[in-house]
């Protein structure tokens, strides 16, 4: 079956944050796996993704996956779009407004993000890891919207599935990096017996909250944590596995 988690702030609007259970891939890849870049056959990817997007009941629209590279780069869909071009290029934000047009990322550990603005009826789907989040990912796309005319402060937020800061233990020059950047952004850590562990669902908060926008829900499900219910590339570094798949998060008009 299928695990589909949604957010109580997206309720007006298809959604859906997916977990690993209820597709046809196997071996490390087992079982929903969405994502191209690994070396999983097409034929399973295709199978799952189709899967997914009967969960949604969108079977019978287009759903836009943008070259993830951890860059801070938005692209907007709109009806000009050639989506063959965009797809190559490295984005890790999407906008629209477009009905029958859907936009996803995947994930595995780092923070999907699915965000809607009801009165402009504009959607948005950040992927966010600890790179894209300190190089301003989130603040390009709410800078991108605001200058579409949307009223950012009145966005629903939601953030999916992401590694927890109890399992996100990282080393000290990942720790000064982020200090150099800004002393304040000390907070997002904690250290314990000389360790530093990263919140990085908390980072992307404040970076949202910068902007304004506070209505966010955090749905607070750990990667790491759940082998049975989510991929994570933590976990799979940890347990010496050649590769991870990668899990989908959609929104859609």
């Amino acid at each position: 079956m299928v695990n589909m988690f949604e957010s109580k702030n997206l309720q007006n609007v298809k959604h859906g944050f997916f977990g690993r259970s209820g597709g046809v891939s196997t071996g490390i890849y087992s079982s929903l796996n969405l994502s191209e870049k690994t070396s999983d056959s097409r034929a399973n990817i295709y199978t799952n993704r189709a899967l997914v997007m009967d969960k949604l009941e969108i079977s019978d629209q287009k759903v836009f996956f943008p070259n993830q590279q951890h860059t801070n780069n938005v692209v907007f869909i709109d009806k000009k779009t050639d989506f063959d071009k965009v797809s190559q290029k490295p984005v890790d934000a999407v906008i629209t407004n477009l009905n029958g047009v859907g936009v996803g990322i995947l994930t595995a550990d780092c923070s999907p993000i699915l965000a809607y603005e009801s009165e402009s009826g504009f959607i948005l789907a950040i992927h966010a890891g600890w790179k894209g989040a300190l190089t301003g990912i989130c603040e390009n796309a709410l800078t991108s919207l605001r200058d579409l005319g949307v009223d950012i402060k009145k966005i629903s937020v939601a953030i999916g599935p992401t590694i927890s800061s109890k399992c996100y233990e990282v080393k000290s020059d990942f720790f000064e990096t982020f200090i150099k950047t800004d002393p304040y952004f000390e907070h997002f850590f904690i250290k314990k017996d000389g360790n530093y562990f990263f919140n990085l669902p908390l980072f992307i908060e404040s970076r949202f909250n910068l902007f304004g926008v506070y209505d966010i829900h955090n749905l607070g499900l750990c990667t790491y944590e759940n082998s049975e219910l989510f991929y994570s590339n933590r976990r799979a570094y940890h347990k010496s596995e050649k590769d991870f798949g990668r899990m989908a998060s959609i929104i859609s008009l």
